[in-house]
Formats: C-alpha cells, sequence, structure tokens
C-alpha cells in the first residue's frame, strides 16, 4: 500500500532554502520558527554591537547546518522513526547520540543572568548609539568596543568550552 503523506522531494529542498523553513515544512513547527527567529535576528543584533562583519560568518553555518539537518529529519520522518518537535536551543544531546530536552529550570538563575546582561546590553548600546550619535567620545568606546570587547570575548568563550568538556 502507498504512503499518501508522501513529501514532495523539490518542495523539501525549497523550504530548507531558509533556515527553519524546511522544518516547519516537515512539521517541527516550535524548532522551525526558532532556527528562524535566530537567524534573521543575528544581523541586527550584531550591527547594532557593531561587529556587523561577524553575522555572515555566524549565519553561513547555520545555513549549512539546517539545509542539510533538513534533508536527515524528512529522511528519518519517512522511514517512521519519531522526530519529536524539540527546541532547537534548549536541546542537549547525550554521549549515545541521543537527544532529550534540557530541563529549563536546571539551568536556572545562571541561564536568567546570561540573558538578563545580554539583552541589557543590546539595549544599552543601542541608546548610547541613538544619542550619541556623532560624538567623538562614543566612536572611541564603540571602536575599542568592536575592536577588543567582543573578541575577546570569543576567546575566552572558547578557552571555556574547551575546558569545559575536558573536565
Amino acid at each position: 500500500m502507498e504512503n499518501k503523506n508522501v513529501r514532495s522531494s523539490f518542495l523539501t529542498f525549497l523550504t530548507a532554502l531558509i533556515p527553519g523553513v524546511g522544518y516547519m515544512y516537515l512539521g517541527l513547527v516550535k524548532k522551525g520558527i526558532q532556527i528562524l527567529m535566530l537567524f534573521l535576528l543575528i544581523e541586527p543584533v550584531f550591527h547594532i554591537l557593531g561587529i556587523g562583519f561577524l553575522s555572515a560568518i555566524v549565519k553561513i553555518p547555520i545555513w549549512f547546518y539546517t539545509f542539510f539537518d533538513t534533508f536527515t529529519l524528512a529522511n528519518k520522518i519517512d522511514r517512521g522513526d519519531p522526530v519529536p518537535d524539540m527546541d532547537f536551543i534548549f536541546n542537549k544531546y547525550m554521549k549515545d547520540g541521543s537527544q532529550v530536552a534540557l530541563d529549563r529550570e536546571k539551568l536556572g538563575k545562571n541561564f536568567s543572568l546570561i540573558i538578563a546582561i545580554g539583552l541589557i546590553a543590546v539595549g544599552g548600546i543601542a541608546i548610547l548609539h541613538n544619542f550619541s550619535q556623532g560624538s567623538p567620545l562614543f566612536n572611541i568606546i564603540r571602536s575599542y568596543i568592536s575592536t577588543y570587547f567582543i573578541p575577546v570575548l570569543f576567546v575566552l568563550g572558547g578557552i571555556y568550552l574547551l575546558f569545559k568538556n575536558k573536565a
């Protein structure tokens, strides 16, 4: 007997070209919306922070990942394997490769604190930019932040992740 829920390979390809839309086409709406919003917000947030040149460096791997992952998940769904519509951001991969959702309560205050600091920083920079457009002092501070502060944060974040995974 033929499966009547066969998906069009061409439509899967077309929707996979836009990060998140391919997931939504497969019925993974929660994951698709999260990735689409993340992908669309990267460039404006990076431009506000003065690191707009990095947006493509971040967006390209996300695009490749979602493009090929859409086909992987489509094949799993076609085989009849269960593919839950889990959060993209709050997923955790176990050592055996299985995927489980992280309990948001277990993330605790640290995660909320990081999000809060990030929102305050982005909002503060945007306010300062709007009020101080053209101010020499603001341009100097912004130059130092984009030149040194953000790259140092990336280096420290990478070092932290390296040592965290070895522990």
